[in-house]
């Protein structure tokens, strides 16, 4: 029996899915102690043809569209007591795996293990600013307690996750922080773990950044239970504006002139959300992740 398993849902990573798996192919853990699942969401590249060509790989396809949907197929496949999440374009460290089994044995009864999650230049940065907004905002494993758990770096008891059904299927993003909320509530705690590292590339220009916030858009839209959803979902990203702004202005890691360009960013991915939020409610779908 496997110690550990990782899922790894895929579309289109034809450029990146190697890199992780020969991250996990180089890990400290016995290779016989884990085993690796790619599911395929529905590629149109060279994707299913890679993950083959790695030995005990295993490959499942998913047709419907969205990364939740790919995970709990993987979830359904898994034969380790832990679960345990990366993305296909992500790089775990070599002792990933082992630190997760040391976490877990110190910490029974754990809920979500949420690892740190290191930024990295995939490729040229447009301009300094995207990289600094990417860093100074994205993945706050270190706020795990509030259910900011990211799939990118995750790991479960496999039981738990079965027992609470999965992700929710029908969304195509922000299911990880939806995700661990619930198994928070369920009683079981969502921890950070400095230890367990995986490296993510930033998303370093204007093009991915708008993607990516459409993209989160729409996992807020179709989360959002309150009504009048629009004014919701309008008035939560208000909120979190200020809160970014705010966070902007007094980091020290910035000069001034940086600070500067990221709050004027803020700004224009705001604006970004509110229209994705009004396509939305005119019936547009939401973009999948």
């Amino acid at each position: 029996m496997f110690e550990v398993a990782v899922v790894i849902p895929v579309w289109n990573g034809e450029a990146v899915l190697a890199r992780c798996l020969d991250a996990l192919m180089q890990q400290t853990l016995p290779r016989s102690a884990y085993q690796i699942i790619v599911v395929d969401n529905g590629s149109s590249d060279a994707t299913r043809e890679i993950a083959r060509s790695y030995k005990d790989v295993e490959l499942l396809e998913e047709p419907l569209p969205g990364s939740y949907v790919a995970r709990n197929l993987g979830i359904g496949r898994v034969r380790a007591p832990i679960t345990a999440f990366t993305d296909a374009d992500c790089e775990p460290a070599p002792d990933w795996l082992e630190e997760i089994l040391h976490a877990a044995a110190a910490r029974p009864g754990f809920g979500v293990l949420a690892g740190k999650i290191e930024l990295f230049d995939e490729i040229e940065q447009e301009r300094e600013v995207f990289g600094d907004y990417e860093r100074l905002f994205s993945f706050p494993q270190a706020h795990a307690a509030r259910g900011n758990c990211a799939t990118a770096n995750w790991a479960s008891e496999t039981a738990v996750l079965k027992a609470l059904g999965g992700f929710d299927a029908a969304l195509k993003s922000g299911g990880d922080r939806q995700m661990a909320l619930r198994i928070r509530d369920a009683g079981y705690p969502l921890v950070h773990i400095p230890s367990m590292i995986v490296r993510h590339p930033v998303r370093a220009s204007r093009a991915e950044l708008v993607r990516k916030r459409q993209r989160l858009s729409g996992g807020r839209w179709d989360r959002t239970k309150q009504r009048p959803r629009l004014a919701h979902v309008l008035g939560v990203t208000a909120v979190d504006t200020i809160r970014r702004l705010r966070r902007a202005a007094i980091t020290r890691e910035l000069s001034v002139r940086r600070r500067a360009a990221v709050m004027w960013l803020t700004l224009e991915l705001a604006g970004v959300a509110v229209g994705e939020y009004f396509n939305l409610a005119g019936g547009r779908k939401a973009a999948r992740d």
